[in-house]
């Protein structure tokens, strides 16, 4: 059966990366990746058969349209993210490209990543996302987008997979996806990292600066916990989305008005060896968010690391965390509560860690691999 996975495959990591490499390894499926134009794509060896196709912005639907013309697939497996292949225009031509493949007499699997509910849609979600949303950038203007959006991809696709009962639920009762249609299919917790005993004190958030995430939150909580436990540090790993700079300045000027600078550490983009380097020695693992909009990739990666792992108890971290087996969800406002908990109670913190791992034999790359082989074949039949 031969098929092609249309994704990026970036940052290293990514989940297209992860599951891709799984199935290449795990199933005798034939599969192609067409990623965008970005170079470091090659430079993933975890993945075969990468083609470097698209390029973003309004033309990655003629690219990826005259590559399947080339290689006819009998699938075509595509990633649904807002900004992966562009700006705004490239999600309004997003359902076309899918109905141009079913043209082309191919099988359509789209993936949506994140969606959220219709009520949840306000003035303040807005802003969480735009930092200067333009006139038009209304609430019901955005309802109706992503009403459209989902609501085309599902009568285009044969298969639209979700990675969470959750989204599932949002994606057939507010915006019209067949529920015959949809499969739920929950995200590889990639193969379990050497662990590393010795813990250093300081508590890690990786991920994108953005606003949604609600960091205020865990650094006025984190202010709180360091006055009793002053040799702990808060690291704020990753990089800034286009966009979001000024959340990321906010950020800084909120840290040094709260005189923590030399205890919250920003250190940028890291590489693969820093982040590596700071998952194992973390003492746990922080995933603060103000709103959630789909299963969380740095969820996935501190589960990979086997740690003891804090989440805001919002949205989707409600059902991919069992509170207090495999993780702690946490009331944003009770982040000095929490942090003192696992730091005074240490056997707690293993016991957690411990859930993590019994988690990750359910959903090790072989399992969600031959669920997805499954998938394709009902399509085959």
């Amino acid at each position: 059966m031969r098929i092609v996975f249309i994704s990026s495959l970036l940052p290293s990591g990514h989940f297209s990366e992860i599951l891709c490499s799984s199935l290449q390894k795990h199933t005798d499926l034939d599969i192609s990746i067409y990623t965008d134009m970005n170079p470091l794509n090659k430079r993933i060896k975890t993945c075969k058969k990468v083609k470097m196709v698209w390029r973003k912005g309004p033309w990655f639907m003629i690219d990826i349209l005259k590559q399947l013309q080339r290689d006819k697939p009998a699938l075509a497996h595509i990633q649904q993210e807002l900004n992966m292949y562009g700006g705004g225009v490239t999600v309004l031509l997003f359902p076309l490209l899918l109905f141009c493949i079913k043209l082309m007499n191919i099988r359509v699997v789209t993936t949506i990543h994140a969606a959220v509910y219709k009520k949840e849609i306000d003035n303040t979600f807005v802003s969480l996302f735009l930092m200067k949303p333009p006139w038009y950038m209304r609430p019901f203007v955005l309802k109706f987008i992503f009403n459209s959006l989902f609501l085309l991809i599902s009568w285009f696709s044969d298969i639209v997979v979700s990675h969470s009962n959750m989204l599932e639920d949002i994606l057939t009762k507010d915006y019209g996806v067949q529920k015959h249609k949809s499969w739920v299919i929950r995200t590889i917790i990639p193969k379990l990292k050497r662990l590393i005993r010795q813990k250093d004190h300081y508590f890690l958030v990786f991920g994108y600066i953005v606003r949604r995430k609600g960091l205020q939150n865990l650094i006025d909580g984190f202010s709180q916990f360091h006055k009793k436990h002053s040799d702990f540090k808060l690291i704020l790993a990753g990089g800034t989305i286009p966009g979001q700079e000024r959340a990321r300045d906010e950020l800084y000027e909120y840290v040094k008005r709260k005189k923590m600078s030399n205890s919250i550490v920003f250190t940028g983009f890291v590489n693969d060896k820093q982040i590596d380097k700071l998952y194992k020695h973390a003492y746990a693992v922080l995933i603060p968010a103000y709103i959630s909009m789909g299963s969380s990739g740095p969820l996935y990666h501190a589960q990979s690391y086997s740690k003891c792992i804090l989440a805001s108890d919002v949205g989707h971290f409600k059902e991919d965390i069992q509170n207090n087996i495999n993780g702690i969800l946490v009331n944003n406002s009770k982040w000095n509560e929490y942090l003192s908990l696992i730091v005074d109670n240490q056997i707690l913190a293993s016991q957690l860690e411990q859930g993590i791992r019994k988690e990750a034999q359910n959903k090790s790359p072989k399992k969600i691999a031959a669920t997805y082989r499954q998938m394709y074949q009902s399509l085959m039949k």
